[in-house]
């Protein structure tokens, strides 16, 4: 048979180079050509694939707004004692994040993910026979929060492992999955309420993670071993970094798990109790939960429009920007704007809230390399899980007790002000001595 023509042989090349994708080894004796262009596109399939994940499940996790007042109508229970199940979700999956990491590390994020997401779909599934305020701790608190403790991690590791020079685009597209979830989960959840009720919902939400998060999971997978080239993906292999003993000497990694944790704070505390603000104008739920489709929309733009942003003029500028945009934008809204300008300016906090959060993940990577991310990852997450965890249920009570959300909201603008100083100190040049914090 004679010799492969030049594109035929490319074609060959990407099938062949796609076959580890879904678990084949290539032909023996198979010579690849080529090999810069299709291991970038594996990149790519890989990015694609943990977009799938994180919006197959967090596209039913990002109703809960949605749920908490049809909650809080249906059983008498507070808004302040309905938010301590997503604050149990957080804690619980920030306090094994450092193992998930470290297996992730070890075992690759096939497993991982695939077992994360089976899990996910049955818990949700699980929710529609809530009917004690302790059954909607456990099911959506601790054991969701097992089960979702890989769902940002390990995504975000895999990705930084495959890409350097073009990181930020890569992280930027891939949290865009995730932000997706908010623009279409609150809506999607509204719309099922409103016609079969909360508990049908919650069945047809735990289907969706199956559908959608199970195959992207199969499709995931750490780079292969450079051998060879220059693309982005041999470099990242080959960038190395700190260990996990020097990183948890090093007391940057502490300043950047405070710049995350008061980042936390402030993005689920709008994402758990937006809908009940805008509700509070005199709204009907699905109108308000357009609050969070909105907040979600900028959100998908921001994490491309800052991932590239971040390649172009550097990480510390664009964080500092998203910052800015984000006090500015959260002060505005507490002073009740008409709710055209109030969308405005959710659009613009989605913006800057997305851009913020991908270039701190960025910034932690460049900072303390790849050799032992996923790890290094999970004891940042840690820090936003806390702040994340703190922020819904600070919030819940200051309006139980106060009968507002305004001091819960200029107590997030301060926290913002001080990530961007702590943000600043993590991403310094490496101390002489480590060692100590």
């Amino acid at each position: 048979m004679s010799a492969l023509s030049g594109t035929a042989r490319v074609n060959a090349d990407v099938l062949v180079d796609l076959l580890p994708l879904v678990g084949f080894a290539p032909p023996r004796g198979y010579h690849r050509d080529h090999m810069s262009d299709v291991r970038r596109r594996q990149g790519w399939v890989v990015v694609g694939a943990c977009s799938l994940v994180m919006f197959g499940v967090w596209n039913s996790h990002a109703g809960f707004g949605v749920f908490l007042p049809v909650l809080a109508g249906e059983f008498g229970w507070s808004r302040g004692a309905i938010s301590i199940a997503p604050s149990l979700n957080l804690i619980i999956g920030g306090l094994i994040a450092f193992a998930v990491g470290a297996a992730s590390d070890r075992y690759g994020p096939r497993l991982i993910l695939t077992t994360s997401a089976l899990f996910v779909g049955a818990l949700f599934a699980l929710a529609s026979r809530i009917d004690a305020l302790w059954h909607l701790y456990l099911v959506l608190g601790v054991l969701l929060g097992v089960a979702m403790s890989s769902v940002y991690l390990v995504p975000t590791t895999t990705v930084s492992r495959w890409f350097v020079d073009r990181r930020g685009l890569a992280l930027g597209i891939l949290l865009a999955g995730l932000n997706l979830a908010f623009v279409t989960g609150p809506r999607l959840s509204a719309s099922l309420i409103a016609r079969f009720g909360w508990r049908t919902t919650y069945l047809v939400l735990g289907a969706l993670v199956w559908v959608l998060a199970i195959p992207g999971s199969m499709l995931t997978r750490f780079p292969p071993a450079a051998a060879g080239g220059r693309t982005d993906t041999d470099r990242a292999a080959a960038s190395g970094g700190s260990s996990l003993g020097e990183a948890l000497a090093d007391r940057r990694l502490w300043l950047l798990v405070t710049a995350w944790m008061l980042l936390g704070f402030n993005q689920m505390m709008m994402s758990i109790h937006l809908v009940s603000y805008v509700k509070d104008q005199g709204v009907t739920l699905e109108r308000a939960s357009l609050a969070l489709t909105i907040l979600g929309t900028g959100t998908i733009v921001g994490r491309i429009l800052f991932g590239v942003v971040s390649d172009r003029v550097g990480t510390k500028p664009t964080f500092w920007f998203c910052l800015t945009i984000q006090i500015v934008s959260l002060l505005a809204i507490v002073a009740a704007p008409s709710l055209s300008t109030l969308d405005f300016l959710l659009f613009g906090f989605g913006l800057s809230a997305a851009g913020s959060d991908t270039t701190l993940v960025k910034g932690a990577v460049e900072t303390f390399g790849v050799r032992a991310i996923g790890a290094v990852m999970g004891v940042l997450s840690l820090g936003w899980r806390c702040g994340a965890a703190l922020g819904p249920t600070a919030a819940g009570f200051i309006y139980d007790a106060m009968g507002s959300y305004v001091p819960a909201f200029v107590l997030a603008a301060g926290g913002l002000a001080l990530s961007s100083a702590f943000f600043t100190l993590g991403t310094s040049t490496p101390p002489e001595r480590r060692g100590y914090l």
